[in-house]
């Protein structure tokens, strides 16, 4: 079968350079896309909203009516991975996306962010949260999990050293113009890799996948001879709307990123240290390839329920010691990584309960409830703050929030294994994303 405009059939093996290079160009692609333009963009909530009047959460909204853009982007987004060039389509979608950020620079009325925010979720959806998973695990038939993990941490320490760059840079030379600056950043370091590097599978650069063996058959996602369930299957399933759900709640903790520098604000700090918070969070992606690891050895379920409870407890923490500076940083550091868990582990959840025949579509699905449920992130929380007059509140919903994402996730794994592979020698795939869970 052609997927992606390419064959893919059996080609030599040129070794793992090339499937490196893919994931060094996934970290830069974060870095520039979704980091730069959701997860640093607490840096401009302050300053515009004190220049405008904004109330903070009328103006996050248009972090909202991002998700809601991408949400419906979904729709059509896994049939267009299959269908369209990847370099044309990273690039273009890419290009939009960071044209309607620089314009916001512009801007004056709410509407306009709500517009922006439209488009960036229209475009930024074929790659924001979809192209790292993808093509992950088109390239890496084993320790696709630590691959996603460097992934992680090369867009986590970009984010962590941008973040502060970006706030130093608003200081400077005003939000308005810091829009355009932080673009053109984003073009400079994206832009090459989608042009030069990333490709949809081995076959596109003369190689196989890294750990690819004859007995795992076609892992391609999309391809009509790879093994999964089928599309109605799975999406009628238990495990898939415990995994949709879950998805969906756990990019909730995206809104706390968001916040952080209206936390440090209320807690008796300033601003710039609302940027270190930030960077903070971002900075967890550093422990991305532990957590790969985790997953290669253990499976992506067990690797899981480990990431919530550490939520769990650094929530926690964060309540009790908000007044020590350190304490705030480190519980910081392990509570909101809302990537670590929508941006790895739920892809390998889903490739791991559904396999790669139809990876693309149900993948994109789910991202339809990421984007749904976690575009109400930043007013949900900011609403907590508002009602309670305090930050403690919404700390204490993102325990609970962590604690129902754990019982969903345990739903779907004791269920997952009802579902039937059309390919009765499923066995080969499902162990190398399970790792230590067969």
């Amino acid at each position: 079968m052609s997927v992606n405009g390419q064959a893919s059939a059996a080609v030599p093996q040129r070794g793992s350079k090339w499937a490196w290079l893919q994931v060094v160009g996934l970290g830069f692609l974060m870095i520039g896309g979704i980091q730069t333009i959701l997860a640093n963009s607490g840096n401009f909530f302050v300053p515009v909203c004190e220049e405008l009047g904004f109330a903070t959460p009328d103006y996050a909204w248009w972090i909202t009516c991002y998700a809601f853009g991408m949400a419906f982007s979904q729709l059509y987004v896994g049939k267009l991975w299959l269908k369209l060039n990847t370099p044309f389509m990273l690039t273009g979608s890419f290009l939009v996306c960071i044209g309607a950020l620089a314009l916001m620079g512009t801007y004056t009325e709410l509407w306009q962010w709500y517009a922006s925010g439209v488009v960036i979720g229209l475009t930024g959806g074929f790659f924001f949260m979809v192209s790292a998973p993808i093509l992950v695990t088109n390239w890496f038939a084993k320790r696709a999990g630590f691959a996603l993990g460097v992934v992680t941490i090369i867009s986590a320490i970009g984010t962590a050293i941008l973040s502060p760059v970006q706030a130093a840079v608003i200081a400077a030379f005003g939000w308005r113009a810091a829009y355009g600056i932080v673009a053109l950043i984003s073009c400079a370091l994206v832009l090459p890799w989608t042009i030069f590097v990333l490709r949809y599978q081995p076959s596109d650069r003369g190689c196989k996948p890294v750990g690819w063996t004859e007995a795992m058959g076609t892992i391609t996602a999309g391809d009509e001879e790879a093994r999964g369930t089928t599309l109605k299957g799975g999406v009628l399933s238990v495990p898939f709307a415990c995994i949709f759900l879950g998805a969906g709640l756990c990019a909730l903790f995206g809104g706390y990123q968001n916040l952080w520098s209206t936390a440090a604000v209320s807690w008796g700090y300033d601003v710039q240290f609302g940027s270190y918070m930030i960077s903070a969070t971002a900075l967890f992606g550093v422990c991305a390839p532990l957590i790969g690891l985790m997953i290669d050895k253990l499976g992506a379920y067990p690797s899981t329920f480990v990431v919530l409870v550490g939520q769990m407890v650094s929530g926690v923490c964060l309540v009790l010691f908000h007044g020590n500076p350190i304490a705030v940083l480190v519980f910081v550091f392990f509570f909101a990584d809302q990537m670590t868990i929508v941006g790895t582990l739920v892809p390998l959840l889903v490739r791991l309960t559904f396999g790669a025949r139809n990876y693309t579509k149900l993948l994109s699905f789910v991202q339809i409830g990421i984007g749904l449920i976690g575009g109400f992130s930043a007013p949900i929380v900011s609403s907590f703050f508002a009602a309670y007059g305090n930050f403690e509140a919404s700390l204490w919903f993102g325990v609970g929030l962590a604690a129902a994402c754990f019982v969903l996730f345990g739903i779907a794994r004791l269920t997952k294994d009802r579902l039937s592979f059309e390919s009765d020698d499923a066995d080969g795939e499902r162990e190398a994303l399970a790792g230590g869970e067969v």
